[in-house]
């Protein structure tokens, strides 16, 4: 998708971060901007914003763990932009601690966003986007932890390794249409993850969020904006795997190497 001028892009957890980061590097394009948040206060003033610098954007206050209002947030944005070229299922939140620890509350609020969100956005979107005429992408974002992780991350990146699944699946499945698809890796951003706790959803009570592991590479972290810049740039490439922290290399050559190595003694005697 090399010409993005006045294409549709929507964009989930819009609000703050990589989610505004992408929605400002998208109206940087000329592109039109649907963006869609649990936090309502902030996510106007993301859109408000955008429309100071002439992009036409449309703000739509969306929990992606519930189907009805990712429902409701697309028949909206074909209703008021008439298409959705660019769909990026970006939501994300974040809690700490040893992966036994976490209860039943704490993997229903984190999946529910980081996975679910992906899973409705695309069950919602893919079949509108495959009506409509002309090219589509999709883009799901995952994180460098859905292909390493460390003690104290387990649960996130438990989540991101299924969108990284996810979306390798997806590909395939919707290769018969003009939609491409693309995951998004980031690295160190400067976003508000390590706050994540703060749009838990009351019924699911609260829990230590235990972000040190995190806390301080976020804040030295990529601007969000670089991150949704990079990501432009993998759209019009269609590249599906897009990571926006070259410095990664050796953490991934560390684990399929061990990966590839194991592989190799497969058919080693007993």
């Amino acid at each position: 998708m090399r010409n993005l001028e006045g294409a549709v892009a929507v964009v989930t957890g819009a609000a703050s971060g990589i989610g505004a980061g992408l929605a400002r590097a998208f109206g940087e394009a000329g592109m039109r901007v649907a963006l869609a948040d649990v936090e309502a206060g902030p996510l106007e003033s993301v859109c408000a914003s955008l429309r100071a610098r002439g992009v036409e954007a449309l703000a739509v206050p969306t929990d992606v763990t519930r189907p009805a209002e990712i429902e409701a947030l697309a028949e909206r944005v074909y209703a008021e932009l008439g298409a959705v070229n660019v769909l990026c299922n970006n939501a994300g939140v974040c809690q700490g601690g040893p992966i036994q620890e976490m209860s039943d509350a704490d993997w229903r609020w984190l999946l529910g966003v980081n996975l679910f969100g992906v899973i409705h956005g695309c069950r919602e979107f893919v079949p509108r986007m495959a009506r409509q005429e002309g090219p589509a992408h999709i883009v799901n974002t995952a994180s460098i932890g859905g292909f390493v992780t460390g003690g104290e991350l387990g649960m996130y990146s438990t989540s991101k390794y299924a969108v990284v699944g996810y979306t390798e699946s997806l590909a395939q499945d919707v290769a018969h249409h003009d939609i491409g698809v693309s995951v998004l890796c980031p690295g160190w951003t400067d976003t508000k993850l390590a706050d994540a706790a703060r749009n838990r959803p009351d019924e699911l009570g609260t829990a230590p969020a235990k972000m040190e592991a995190i806390t301080s590479g976020m804040a030295t972290g990529m601007d969000p904006l670089e991150v949704g810049r990079r990501t432009l740039r993998g759209i019009r490439e269609g590249a599906f795997y897009i990571f926006t922290h070259s410095d990664l290399r050796a953490v991934l050559e560390h684990r399929f190497q061990n990966v590839l190595a194991a592989v190799d003694r497969a058919d080693d005697p007993l």
